[in-house]
């Protein structure tokens, strides 16, 4: 039982970040962002130490894991609630996705392309990337200019929205652009996602950075809430990414993967 609840995180922690629904966005003034966003600079990533938490119907546990970061190339998330002894682990490059089940010896890997045909689930790196470094990002295209985003006051903050495709993307920013919280739809399916960051903490460079990421994921009937808390992040530290798997392992389909969800 222990075993399945950590990958049931790791599955919904993977998949839930490209959970969309409709939504309106009547009332929000239609203008160029003027101002420059500056997101953190790093070259890697590192949390050595994080907290998953995840809450729904019949499922409430936590479980501690790691996240490594390689900028606009690799993302690893491992799973490690004894004593560093890892379980499970997800592997993300821009083209695909891999889960590698070390309790039952198994694993999925598959293209983005995949993933988004078989599942209707709109996954691309920079999404993940993009969310775990609180940046503020174009749901298709990495390097969209901030003007390509349509901008509205909301109290003392600002609303950026971008829409292309059917897909809504929201982002409520400070003064310095500094996402706060964000949403992104579709009009494809019914599912929701919000996430919001909060927990600023100083970094050893001095600047302030949130140490915790709150999700909320709903297909209008169960909704689930997913926790990430990091306990330090560092920033340019020499890492290890490996992606390798023992040919002992055996390869399971995207249907296996998204079963345990059920």
């Amino acid at each position: 039982m222990l075993s399945r609840r950590f990958i049931y995180i790791l599955v919904s922690l993977a998949f839930a970040l490209s959970f969309h629904a409709c939504k309106s966005s009547q009332g929000i003034k239609t203008e160029s962002v003027s101002s420059k966003f500056c997101p953190i600079e790093y070259t890697t990533f590192n949390v050595s130490k994080m907290t998953l938490s995840i809450a729904g119907k019949g499922n409430s546990f936590s479980v501690n894991g790691s996240l490594r970061i390689r900028k606009d190339s690799a993302i690893m998330i491992s799973v490690q609630p004894f004593l560093g002894m890892e379980v499970a682990r997800v592997f993300i490059t821009q083209d695909s996705i891999m889960l590698i089940d070390r309790m039952h010896k198994r694993y999925f890997k598959s293209g983005f392309n995949e993933v988004v045909k078989k599942s209707d689930i709109g996954l691309n790196y920079n999404v993940f990337q993009a969310i775990f470094t609180e940046s503020l990002f174009a749901y298709d295209n990495p390097q969209a200019p901030l003007s390509d985003f349509k901008e509205g006051k909301v109290g003392d903050l600002t609303m950026l929205q971008y829409s292309k495709e059917g897909v809504m993307q929201e982002f409520i920013v400070n003064d310095e652009y500094r996402v706060q919280q964000a949403s992104i739809m579709s009009e494809k399916t019914s599912y929701t996602l919000h996430w919001s960051y909060a927990k600023f903490n100083a970094l050893e460079n001095g600047s302030f950075f949130p140490h915790q990421i709150k999700f909320q994921a709903s297909d209008g009937k169960n909704p689930k809430n997913l926790d990430v808390d990091y306990k330090k992040v560092e920033l340019d530290k020499k890492l290890v990414f490996d992606s390798s798997v023992p040919s002992s392992y055996e390869k399971v389909s995207l249907e296996d993967i998204l079963s345990m969800l059920q």
